[in-house]
């Protein structure tokens, strides 16, 4: 499952008597202070109010790291199994809410490591022998942001799985193309479900990448030039999923490149939702009528009983914008940093956490959204109509039947546009006499040459929204789903 926090815990705040000159510090980093930070020093310090949700991968890694301390005899067997245990006990107690959280000791790491250490005493000040908060909170999310990606790869792949389903489904249906929000022609409903499925196919490619970015492991590399023991950091990136360690220290505790990857990825994840829901809002309107939501997506008014509105839909338009938001923070936090560690780091959680949950909740209302999607083939075909959508049709009649050049059979075609409009007509209902009038001459069309249909059979080449092409796209968006449905995390 996605990692999702904890009920926000309740964090006990520093007491107003805090920071006063003459009270030694009991921090775990306490050895050279004489006194207390000050109270505005802790608030603005703490990260225990964000950061609780890493505590799973928190004691997943320094499990990993106490069995490699076991290996290289920093740890006895007994001591071993002594933090084992302890840590179990800790992950239980954060997990059920009855272990409490302190601004004082600043973040999970260290609420973790006091916590331990009350419950089996000394062997628990062992457990950060080689390692440093610095690979430390850097090895958390690379574990958190991977098991994160690896749940919304799998949504992905349903939300393609439901794109296919619908464009097997609708390959009679007619449907509208517009450029400019302009009707421009018909295209089938599955040639035009397909297009999103190719802009989310590309995003399941995207999130492999990013998955790749996520291979090294930071942890051993301690506060920057590595630990002044001999610990096997070969040891702990295998049994936490790694395909090797970072191969220069100083690299592994101040990169981030792996978090500017997942939120662009959710940033275009984004940006293909917002597309989609912007044309759901727009066909769900009465002036379209082109679709209708369910009740299971919409919303009423507090005010208008008559209203259904596209709520979720545009809720995850909205979000586009957050989560774009995310990303240029992180981009702005990392410009101009020195190496290696920063405390200005800190905050790249804030923005991760937050593009985790958005990531999650656009990808299951997405696939909400076509759980609870019907199309109206009627009324596209009236627009279509109205529109004078077989305009092209027409002038391509010319080129091909009368050897018309381009020009002329375009300015034909506008004319008749132009002509229909102001006798009230449509192309389909224009008679001989008209066309005459509109052309100079006789001009006649084939039975259903102004058919939606019969101007989508007519379109030709692979790619295009001809029937025998778009069943030709379905096999290909199969063969794409069974190549990477199933592609290693």
């Amino acid at each position: 499952m996605t990692p999702t926090p904890n009920p926000s815990p309740k964090t006990e705040t520093v007491s107003e008597s805090s920071g006063g000159r003459g009270e030694k510090t009991d921090k775990l980093w306490h050895g050279r202070f004489e006194a207390p930070p000050s109270k505005i020093t802790e608030e603005i310090s703490e990260s225990i109010s964000f950061d609780h949700v890493l505590y799973k991968v928190d004691i997943r890694a320094s499990l990993a790291h106490a069995r490699m301390l076991r290996r290289i005899a920093v740890l006895s067997e007994q001591e071993f199994t002594a933090i084992e245990k302890g840590l179990q006990q800790v992950e239980k107690e954060i997990a059920a809410g009855t272990m409490p959280f302190s601004a004082a000791l600043e973040d999970i790491h260290m609420h973790v490591e006091s916590r331990l250490t009350e419950i089996i005493g000394e062997a628990g000040k062992k457990l950060h022998t080689g390692r440093s908060r610095n690979d430390q909170v850097a090895v958390d999310t690379h574990l958190f942001v991977r098991e994160a990606l690896s749940e919304q790869r799998a949504d992905l792949v349903k939300l393609l799985e439901q794109l296919l389903a619908l464009a097997k489904s609708a390959k009679d249906t007619v449907w509208v193309g517009y450029t400019h929000l302009q009707i421009a022609q018909p295209v089938l409903l599955s040639h035009y479900l397909l297009a999103y499925f190719w802009q989310f196919a590309r995003d399941l490619e995207l999130a492999d990448f990013t998955a790749g970015s996520l291979r090294h492991s930071p942890l051993g590399a301690a506060a920057l030039g590595g630990a002044n023991y001999a610990i096997d950091r070969a040891m702990t990136a295998s049994e936490l999923g790694f395909v090797a360690p970072y191969a220069n220290s100083m690299d592994a505790v101040a990169n981030r490149d792996y978090q500017l990857n997942y939120h662009f990825w959710v940033t275009r994840l984004f940006l293909h939702i917002s597309r989609f829901c912007e044309d759901i809002i727009i066909y769900n309107s009465t002036e379209f009528g082109y679709i209708t939501l369910g009740d299971a997506v919409t919303t009423g008014s507090s005010i208008m009983p008559q209203k259904k509105n596209p709520d979720i839909a545009e809720l995850l338009r909205g979000k586009a914008g957050r989560v774009n938001g995310n990303l240029q923070a992180l981009i702005t936090n990392l410009k101009g940093l020195p190496l290696t560690y920063n405390r200005d780091l800190q905050e790249d959680k804030v923005y991760l956490f937050d593009s985790i949950g958005q990531a999650r909740q656009g990808l299951l209302g997405m696939r909400e959204i076509l759980q609870n999607i019907r199309f109206h083939e009627a009324r596209v075909v009236e627009n279509l109509s109205r529109g004078f959508a077989l305009a092209t049709d027409v002038a391509d009649y010319l080129v091909r039947e009368k050897q018309t050049p381009f020009r002329d059979a375009h300015a034909v075609a506008g004319n008749a546009v132009a002509y229909a409009e102001k006798h009230n007509k449509r192309l389909e209902t224009l008679s001989a006499d008209d066309w005459k009038s509109i052309a100079g001459s006789p001009l006649s069309f084939p039975t259903d040459f102004f058919h939606p249909l019969s101007s989508i059979k007519r379109r030709r080449g692979e790619g295009s929204t001809n029937p025998e092409a778009v069943v030709k796209q379905i096999d290909q968006a199969a063969a794409f789903l069974a190549q990477h449905a199933t592609t290693a995390q």
